[in-house]
C-alpha cells in the first residue's frame, strides 16, 4: 500500500502554537485537533441510549486548541480562528471558549493573557 502525507497543521494556527508556546507560563501545554470527546464524558448512564446520542454529538467536535494546564490536569481554554460548533456543549465547565479573528488577538486578549509569563 502507498499512502501519501497530509497537511496536519495550517500555516495560521502552526504560528499560533508557537505564539503560545513562546508565552504560556510553563505549566500549561498546547494541544492541537482534540476531540471534544477527549476532555467531557456524558454524565448520562453509561450503555443508554441517552449516553450514546450525547457521546456521538461530543465526538464530532474537533478542538482546534486546547490550553491544558499541567498541574490542575485540566483543559484551561480553547482557541479557535473560527466559530466552535457545538461551543454551547462547554457551557458550565470552567473551560473559557476564545474565538480569536486575527493572530494578534492571542497578544491582546485579556482572558489569555493571565496565562502568560510575565
Amino acid at each position: 500500500m502507498k499512502f501519501d502525507v497530509k497537511e496536519f497543521i495550517d500555516d495560521k494556527y502552526a504560528k499560533a502554537i508557537n505564539i503560545l508556546k513562546e508565552n504560556l507560563k510553563e505549566n500549561y501545554h498546547v494541544f492541537y485537533g482534540i476531540r471534544l470527546s477527549e476532555i467531557l464524558f456524558p454524565a448520562s448512564e453509561y450503555g443508554s441510549d441517552a449516553f450514546f446520542k450525547e457521546f456521538e454529538s461530543i465526538n464530532s467536535v474537533i478542538l482546534p486548541l486546547v490550553i491544558f494546564d499541567l498541574t490542575q490536569r485540566k483543559p484551561m481554554m480553547i482557541i479557535s480562528f473560527d466559530k466552535i460548533s457545538d461551543a454551547s456543549l462547554l457551557a458550565g465547565t470552567g473551560i473559557v471558549v476564545l474565538e480569536c479573528m486575527a493572530l494578534s488577538d492571542l497578544l491582546t486578549n485579556d482572558n489569555i493573557a493571565i496565562l502568560y509569563k510575565i
